[in-house]
């Protein structure tokens, strides 16, 4: 019982940290999910001007409200919107890489658990390599050329 106390105490301590990592960029969060309903007063110094320009032009709300966001701030004019474009960009890669981390963890804590000590590290190393790749191997393709080379007795 004990033991389950500790993980459930564990897992709370990793959530609380997790929101606490998130209310801390809470503003940059909504700043880019919602560009048209932050008052540009709030926003940082360096975007506020392209945000002002921006919330007044109703082909970009329009197209806010019809596109995914990453398309949307793909399709901002590049000249006109650059810090507000650079900001989008961090944000992207912020929650593409802590995706990425998180799958990365979550695969090898799943691989490398007490009932499977007998991996190497070059095995984990290759496991992950494979889980968090988009590679799509062409299995077909590489049963029937290794059934090639070592036809059946």
């Amino acid at each position: 019982m004990n033991r389950y106390a500790a993980d459930i105490s564990s897992l709370a301590e990793e959530f609380q940290q997790r929101f606490r990592d998130f209310a801390a960029i809470e503003k940059e969060i909504t700043l880019f999910s919602y560009p048209f309903s932050v008052d540009p007063d709030d926003a940082p110094d360096h975007l506020q001007l392209e945000l002002i320009e921006l919330q007044c032009d109703a082909e970009c709300r329009s197209r806010h409200q019809q596109l995914p966001l990453v398309n949307f701030y793909r399709q901002l004019d590049k000249g006109r919107f650059q810090e507000i474009r650079t900001f989008a960009k961090k944000m992207l890669s912020l929650f593409g890489s802590t995706y990425l981390c998180e799958k990365t963890f979550s695969v090898m804590n799943i691989n490398k658990n007490r009932l499977r000590t007998r991996l190497s590290d070059s095995h984990l190393r290759d496991i992950l390599r494979i889980k968090t790749t988009v590679f799509e191997p062409d299995l077909a393709y590489l049963l029937q050329s290794r059934s090639q080379y070592h036809p059946s007795h």
